[in-house]
C-alpha cells in the first residue's frame, strides 16, 4: 500500500506477482490470493520450495554475517524482493548500527512495502530499478547517498540472475557491479538449477506464466563461468543449504537441491 491507503498504480492484483509468491514461500503477508494460489500448485509439484526459499534466506544471513566480519559495512541488494522478517538491513545493523543497506527492484510492490518498513532508517533505502540497468542503479540518489564506491561492498543477487537471460550476458553485469566498488568487495548469489531435479524443474516451469518464468536455469559449471577472474570464496559452488550452514540451518536441507549458492571476491 502507498502512504495514502492505495495500491501502487502499475500492480495488478488478478496476476501473480514472483516476489509476492517469495514472500508467501516465506510465510510473509505480503501478496494476494492469486499469488497464494500460484504458490500451493507448485508447492504441489516441488514440496521442497518452501524448504528452498528458507534455506536461501539463511544462507543470505550467513553471507551477510560473513561481510561484516571482513570488514564490509555497506550493502547493495539487488532484486531484492518484498521485505520480510530477517531482511540484510535488519541483520547488519543489529550487529553494527552504522552499516549501510541499499535495496533494488523493479516489483512496484516490493518497493512500496520496502519504503513503509525503512521509513525513518537513515542508513537503509530502497530504489525502483531494473537491476540489468547498472547506470540507473548506481545514479540512483540513494545509492550515491548511502554507498561511498571507494569502500569495500557486498553486491548480494540473491534468487534473481536465473532471471536474467544470457543474451542480457549475466557475468558482465556481476563484474560492471563489482568494477564500480572498491577491491575486497563481495559478490554473493543464488541461483536455480536443474542439475538435481530436472523433471520437478519442469514442472515448475509449466505452472509459470510466461512473466514469472526463471529464464535461465543454470548448471554449476555455469555459475563457475560467471564468477571468471574472482576470487571464489570457499566451499566454491554448492547447493544452498551447504554454503557455510550453522548449527540452526541443519533443519534446512532440502531433500532435493533446488538452487546453489556462491560468494566471489574482488581482488
Amino acid at each position: 500500500m502507498s502512504e495514502h491507503g492505495q495500491l501502487p498504480q502499475e500492480l495488478d492484483p488478478d496476476r501473480p506477482s514472483g516476489a509476492r509468491v517469495y514472500d508467501f514461500f516465506l510465510g510473509g503477508g505480503s501478496n494476494f490470493a492469486v499469488d497464494r494460489e500460484l504458490g500451493r500448485r507448485v508447492l504441489a509439484v516441488a514440496p521442497d520450495m518452501r524448504l528452498s526459499v528458507l534455506a536461501n534466506r539463511a544462507c543470505m544471513h550467513r553471507v551477510v554475517r560473513m561481510c561484516l566480519a571482513q570488514g564490509v559495512r555497506q550493502f547493495l541488494d539487488v532484486g531484492c524482493g518484498i521485505s520480510s522478517i530477517g531482511t540484510p538491513h535488519e541483520l547488519a545493523q543489529r550487529l553494527d548500527p552504522t552499516a549501510r543497506v541499499v535495496y533494488v527492484d523493479s516489483e512496484p510492490v516490493a518497493v512500496t512495502h520496502g519504503e513503509l518498513v525503512l521509513e525513518g532508517n537513515p542508513n537503509a533505502a530502497i530504489v525502483q530499478a531494473d537491476l540489468r540497468d547498472i547506470d540507473e542503479v548506481l545514479a540512483a540518489t540513494d545509492v550515491r547517498r548511502l554507498l561511498d564506491r571507494d569502500q569495500p561492498t557486498a553486491v548480494l543477487m540473491f534468487a534473481v540472475l536465473h532471471h536474467v537471460p544470457d543474451h542480457d550476458d549475466p557475468s558482465a553485469l556481476v563484474r560492471a557491479y563489482l568494477e564500480s566498488f572498491a577491491p575486497g568487495s563481495f559478490v554473493a548469489l543464488t541461483h536455480l538449477t536443474a542439475d538435481h531435479a530436472p523433471e520437478i524443474m519442469r514442472a515448475v516451469f509449466d505452472l509459470l506464466p510466461t512473466d514469472l518464468h526463471p529464464g535461465t536455469l543454470r548448471s554449476r559449471a555455469e555459475l563457475e563461468a560467471l564468477l571468471t577472474g574472482l576470487d571464489l570464496v570457499d566451499p566454491g559452488v554448492v547447493p544452498i543449504a551447504q554454503w557455510r550452514p550453522e548449527r540452526g540451518d541443519l533443519d534446512l536441507q532440502p531433500a532435493v537441491p533446488l538452487g546453489y549458492a556462491a560468494v566471489a571476491r574482488k581482488s
